[in-house]
């Protein structure tokens, strides 16, 4: 029984993702859908990936016996390109964020990593306490995120990390927090910072409240950014 900590934390050493090469290997969510449900599905991540719910709008798609599996990236690949620059990045856990006029406000629900051997990511999803849709329509909903902390001298280089990443359009920053302060509500440890990070799961969530049967496993594995496609070709 491995704990999803010690996956998370193995997976994030092996991540090699270059952001101006766009090389590499990142972290990767899976899911499986029906081959008549893709276009349905991938109309779907689309409004998710422009609402900023996801960490980036690259996909790889494959064929399965009837089913299309979808490979997304996992928010986890950020901290993995934080920890491949040399900041310590601890993962803390994942929740419910609360969004008010499309501004994330709390989180609601929060699921440490080391006390569970399922991402707590799944959980909430599979009891379907997201309201995705509702976030898109009106900009309140419910929304899934996680949060990582790191020792707070390392502010500027972590800035620094991300605004590289976006440049690749690999996003999805919800609070960088400030030295010992709260982060959308939940306390971090003495002299670091918190970082939350927007779930790369709400787009399966979205999926699932349109109806879209879907199976999913999150943080499944590593995926090489080269066999990707920008989810623009796809539709």
């Amino acid at each position: 029984m491995v704990f999803t900590l010690a996956k998370i934390e193995n997976l994030m050493q092996q991540v090699s993702f270059d952001a101006p090469q766009m090389k590499g290997k990142i972290i990767t969510n899976t899911s499986l859908v029906k081959k008549e449900d893709i276009a349905e599905t991938l109309a779907v991540f689309y409004d998710a990936i422009q609402s900023g719910l996801s960490v980036s709008p690259m996909i790889k798609l494959e064929e399965e016996r009837g089913s299309i599996r979808i490979k997304t990236v996992c928010s986890l690949t950020i901290c993995g390109v934080l920890l491949k620059n040399g900041i310590p990045v601890r993962p803390k856990g994942g929740g419910l964020v609360d969004v008010v006029a499309r501004e994330p406000i709390r989180f609601t629900d929060m699921l440490m990593y080391w006390a569970t051997t399922i991402d707590p990511i799944d959980v909430l999803t599979a009891q379907g306490l997201t309201d995705i849709m509702s976030m898109m329509r009106t900009g309140n909903g419910r929304i899934l995120g996680n949060l990582h902390e790191a020792p707070m001298l390392a502010r500027d280089r972590i800035e620094e990390v991300l605004d590289l990443l976006t440049t690749s359009e690999f996003t999805g920053v919800l609070e960088l927090g400030e030295p010992n302060m709260n982060v959308l509500g939940v306390s971090v440890e003495r002299d670091h910072i918190g970082i939350s990070l927007v779930g790369g799961t709400n787009l399966v969530a979205a999926a699932r409240e349109c109806k879209i049967e879907i199976e999913h496993e999150s943080i499944s594995d590593l995926t090489d950014v080269s066999e990707m496609k920008h989810i623009d070709e796809l539709i």
